[in-house]
């Protein structure tokens, strides 16, 4: 029977072999670089191909053999500089689920797949230990396997039990420990996502954020509480693998390359890629014409003076229920790398921004929520109306400025969130009220309709050719079980990547006059004033990311004027919808963006004054029943306007009712 020294001395054997064979370059080029360069990392399916005995044995014992494999490139160095290299595996073949990762997994190499959710400051651990001997100050060297500080038993030289660590003089690593939670579809109804501590050291620190998708590789442990004195598990980390990049991070080949350049040459490119977003939704061009923008972007601007302009779009889809929203959204998450799903019910404040917690050093960190995970990404905020007030003003500084500041358990921070977010809501009413104007029926307030570049409205009103269309679309799905794609969805999202990496587009003077004339003119009918505000800087400001991304669809390097012409017929169409004051015939930026309109302000003034000139005839307080007949005579205005008006002056305290059907002034 061989003993562990015999089977320690071949693994390092074998080790030997397989670096010189098969990793002879890597391995030579690491050790000059050291310590710059502190790893080597090793595909473990060539391991296995190699030599299958000691590739189990690295699943079953991983210290033994990591231990054997440091060795072996001391012993091959040809300058014997004794390089304490890292040895890092990725593919290993032990890919465990996190939920099913239990105490049979102890002291086994695995590998879990999972989100970043929390990332702990970097600490320093004491490796080798230096301690000075109270009595005869003697110097003793203690190696250290864990955080708790082994001391000497007693020194050599005198036989003294009291020792002085010397901590400038010791060894010390870095070290991190990270939170990993388990991917949000691998869930079945009703199950909480598994989460674990993950160790990560020397030049492992540092190299995620909250919000990446990754494959970590390492040595489940677990260790005992001191406090409950019950065990719990981590992972001592081996190797960190990207599962997801972010748009502009994706490998796309020379190949890939080709083909996207074949697809930008298309002059029905622009038509393709609008069919290509969410085809398994019938019709609603013009929202799949803006979400289609929405995943192109602007260009973010950083200004000489520190400031940023955004470039990502925002979009809401207001729409009667059953038409599809959540599936465009689910889309979009899905399509976008770093793609957020999220709904409004279950959807808390911190839950969008961030969680101040406690870590297990009883000190405070952040927790990303939604908005920070989804950094350079696309969050989907369904049912945005149905979110409690406080927690849907989370989201008004990551609109804008795309970033999140926290002052939480004496933690400040500010936090990027440079995410594009296509929320969803639904009519306050359940359903459109074709009699009322739309900006009565969105329930959501001013400063976050404000923030939208774009508002949709979709009704779902009956009509004959579109619902025939509609029905064979849905029952062919069901039928066939697939969908026709004019552009593969791979294609297309590198397709986006590549546009979004290299291709910047500048404004052309042609399209700056464009989008210059359409603000003026918009705004000369304005100049009147009793005129209401058709459009303000904001959207303007919106028209250039959105000429921008127009060009990026078809890979330009400069915004024509057909881009901006086609940035201001979406921007208007929207503006129709929503923001069209059936009173004065304009449109109102105000009605858009969820204020008072220009006419109402109107007649909320006309109402107090009349309310005022009755005080003075009737002893300071104004009959209901005269008011009435006067604001008809006068001004023809309906009973039921003049009701709601004197509801509004009552809520904003302007007028109150001193005795039942009288008024007066506040």
């Amino acid at each position: 029977m061989t003993s562990s020294t015999d089977k320690a001395k071949t693994s390092v054997a074998k080790f030997e072999e397989f670096f010189s064979s098969k990793y002879k370059d890597t391995v030579f080029e690491a050790l000059e670089k050291y310590p710059d360069k502190r790893s080597v990392v090793v595909d473990y399916t060539e391991l296995e191909m190699f030599d299958p005995d000691i590739a189990d044995l690295l699943l079953e014992k991983p210290e033994e053999v990591l231990k054997a494999s440091q060795k072996a490139i001391k012993n091959i160095d040809p300058q014997r500089k004794n390089a304490e290299l890292h040895i890092r595996f990725e593919n290993i073949r032990n890919n465990i689920q996190l939920r099913y990762l239990r105490s049979k997994y102890i002291g086994k190499f695995v590998a879990v797949d999972g989100i970043i959710r929390k990332t702990d400051e970097i600490r320093p651990r004491i490796m080798n230990a230096l301690f000075e001997c109270r009595s005869c100050m003697r110097l003793q060297e203690v190696p250290q396997p864990s955080n708790l500080l082994s001391e000497p038993a007693l020194c050599q030289e005198c036989g003294g039990r009291s020792f002085r660590l010397l901590q400038e003089e010791s060894e010390f690593m870095d070290t991190q420990t990270i939170k990993v939670q388990e991917p949000l579809e691998n869930l079945s109804g009703g199950e909480e996502p598994k989460q674990i501590a993950v160790i990560l050291e020397d030049d492992l620190v540092d190299s995620v954020t909250p919000g990446d998708i990754v494959r970590i590789t390492g040595t489940m442990k677990t260790v005992r509480d001191e406090k409950t004195k019950r065990f719990k598990n981590f992972i001592y980390g081996n190797y960190i693998e990207a599962m997801e990049q972010e748009f502009e991070e994706l490998q796309i080949s020379e190949e890939d390359e080709d083909k996207i350049k074949e697809l930008a040459a298309d002059p029905e490119v622009y038509e393709k890629i609008i069919n290509s977003t969410a085809p398994s939704i019938q019709g609603y061009r013009d929202v799949k014409e803006a979400i289609a923008l929405q995943l192109f972007g602007g260009s973010a601007k950083n200004l000489e003076d520190k400031t940023r302009l955004r470039g990502d779009i925002h979009i809401l889809i207001v729409g009667d229920p059953g038409i599809g929203k959540s599936q465009m959204l689910k889309y979009v998450s899905k399509l976008a790398p770093r793609g957020i799903y999220t709904s409004g019910k279950g959807t808390s404040g911190v839950g969008l921004t961030a969680a101040a917690v406690r870590d297990e050093f009883g000190g405070w960190s952040l927790e990303a929520g939604a908005l920070v995970l989804g950094d350079r990404g696309n969050v989907c905020v369904d049912e945005l109306d149905k979110m409690r007030p406080e927690d849907r003003s989370a989201i008004h500084e990551a609109l804008e400025q795309q970033t999140i500041s926290i002052a939480k358990a004496g933690i400040m921070a500010t936090l990027n969130s440079r995410c594009s977010v296509l929320a969803a809501a639904n009519p306050k009413f359940g359903r459109f009220d074709r009699y009322k104007s739309i900006a009565e029926q969105i329930d959501l307030p001013s400063p976050i309709l404000s923030r939208f570049d774009l508002i949709f409205v979709v009704e779902d009103k009956p009509d004959v050719e579109r619902d025939t269309k509609l029905a064979s679309h849905i029952l062919r799905i069901h039928q066939d079980n697939s969908i026709p794609f004019e552009i593969e969805p791979e294609l297309l999202r590198k397709y986006i990547a590549y546009a979004r990496r290299d291709i910047h587009p500048k404004l052309t003077d042609e399209a700056i006059a464009a989008l210059q004339k359409f603000y003026v003119d918009m705004r000369s009918g304005a100049v009147d004033e009793d005129s209401p505000v058709p459009i303000t800087a904001r959207q303007l400001e919106a028209l250039v990311r959105l000429s921008e991304a127009s060009a990026k669809i078809r890979l330009g390097d400069e915004v024509t004027e057909y881009d901006a012409v086609r940035a201001i017929t979406i921007q208007q169409n929207c503006m129709k919808q929503v923001g069209y004051d059936p009173e004065t015939g304009k449109v109102d930026i105000d009605k858009v963006e969820g204020r008072t309109p220009k006419s109402e302000r109107d007649k909320i003034r006309v109402v107090t004054e009349v309310i005022g000139e009755l005080e003075e005839e009737y002893n300071g307080k104004t009959p209901k029943n005269i008011l009435i007949s006067e604001l008809s005579d006068r001004h023809n205005m309906s009973e039921e306007k003049i009701e709601d008006m004197l509801k509004i002056l009552k809520r904003k305290g302007i007028i109150y009712e001193p005795q039942q059907g009288y008024y007066k002034i506040a």
